[in-house]
């Protein structure tokens, strides 16, 4: 079994140094096709171009379309005797279409720049060559299945949340999970995350002439203000945050303003401190404190946190091993402040490793920027990671 496994090694790892100019030119390919998460058919061309690279492959696959949304694209191999893992991740990015020029795929040196270029088409490619590799080597014991989401950046609210359900749905009874999102610095990788939530929130007031009858009035942006300095007074940084990023209303500054809405971003370690922080805001909205204006409030944004599962730390072990094994540096295991749909899985209780795609910086910046050497050796790390996960990993 040992020479067998062995062998599986050799074969995969051989693939990925024999291929390493084709995953730079799918790279490139993905990198080109720019697909912002408010571009849904930008990202339903990314989607079939996917589609038919995967049925290539000999895999089965599931495109869910929605209205406002990018696509999420699934597909998976076989099924093995033991109980599947799945690499997931994203295509949309953040920059408008044409941000980086003419020519959004350029290589300088081991740099290459582009949108989207380390935040995370470069960990697709590493997805997708890892799957390739292990079929080379006639892998078959775990079906592995690729999750890919087209609106991951905008927390999943163009697709109504459903983006982060079906990561959670397609996750469910896998022994780990990997998210190929873009690589923490100093070849780190991440076992937790904050998780983050949008709120709107709408004030109701009632319009009066300011000079004339202002007692006939009440003032929604008052009762807004009112609402934003007690959330935010909330604040522990470093723990849970609070963040107004966005305000409107009123019509003039002579007029009591009938209305107003604002937006508040949370950040938490958990997924209590979650409960806690909608609850804080669903009171205040049901319990004004200027009479005659109402409050209502809705979530535009999701990502729970990212709390380690049971067996993180295990996993984590594995992956170790694989770095060692490659000569590579051998992680510890960090924890980010930003959010991933690494969370969906741990939410469920699946053991889960996040930032495994490219190293990288200056992600969604115009300045965004990946290396090259790394996009072979973190391939490989998570090809030996899977061939060297345990049986008993259920």
């Amino acid at each position: 079994m040992k020479n067998a496994m062995n062998e599986m090694k050799r074969i995969a790892l051989e693939y990925i140094d024999r291929y390493e100019e084709s995953m730079l030119r799918l790279w490139k390919n993905l990198v080109t096709m720019e697909s912002p998460s408010a571009d849904r058919d930008a990202n339903e061309m990314i989607a079939a171009h996917l589609d038919t690279y995967c049925d290539a492959m000999g895999m089965e696959r599931e495109i869910y379309h929605f209205e406002k949304a990018g696509p999420t694209f699934t597909a998976w191999t076989g099924t093995g005797r033991l109980a599947p893992i799945a690499l997931i991740g994203h295509f949309d990015t953040v920059h408008p279409k044409g941000k980086f020029g003419d020519d959004p795929f350029v290589i300088e040196g081991d740099t290459v720049h582009g949108p989207g270029v380390y935040d995370m088409k470069g960990g697709v490619v590493i997805a997708l060559y890892a799957i390739r590799a292990l079929q080379a080597a006639g892998y078959d014991e775990r079906q592995i299945k690729l999750l890919l989401s087209g609106d991951e950046e905008v927390a999943h609210a163009l697709s109504d949340g459903e983006g982060g359900h079906l990561m959670e749905l397609h996750t469910e009874g896998c022994a780990a999970v990997f998210n190929c999102e873009s690589g923490y610095e100093g070849e780190e990788v991440t076992i937790q995350r904050k998780g983050g939530a949008v709120f709107r929130i709408h004030v109701k007031g009632k319009a009066a002439h300011a000079g004339k009858d202002p007692e006939k009035g009440a003032s929604a942006i008052l009762q807004a203000a009112h609402m934003i300095s007690e959330i935010e007074s909330h604040t522990v940084i470093g723990d849970m945050t609070f963040n107004c990023g966005r305000i409107s209303g009123g019509s003039g500054a002579n007029i009591i303003p009938d209305s107003c809405d604002f937006v508040m971003a949370v950040r938490y370690c958990t997924n209590q401190q979650y409960e806690e922080a909608r609850n804080l805001i669903l009171e205040l909205c049901e319990n004004v404190s200027i009479p005659g204006t109402s409050c209502t409030m809705e979530q535009n944004g999701f990502y729970p946190a990212m709390e380690p599962a049971e067996r993180t730390g295990e996993l984590l072990e594995v992956y170790k091993a694989a770095c060692r094994e490659l000569g590579a540096y051998v992680p510890e295991g960090v924890f980010q402040g930003g959010c991933s749909d690494s969370a969906f899985a741990t939410r469920i209780g699946i053991p889960t490793l996040c930032s495994l795609g490219v190293q990288g910086d200056n992600a969604h910046s115009i300045d965004e920027e990946a290396y090259v050497s790394s996009l072979a050796l973190q391939c490989k790390k998570l090809i030996l990671t899977i061939l060297s996960l345990p049986e008993e990993f259920l």
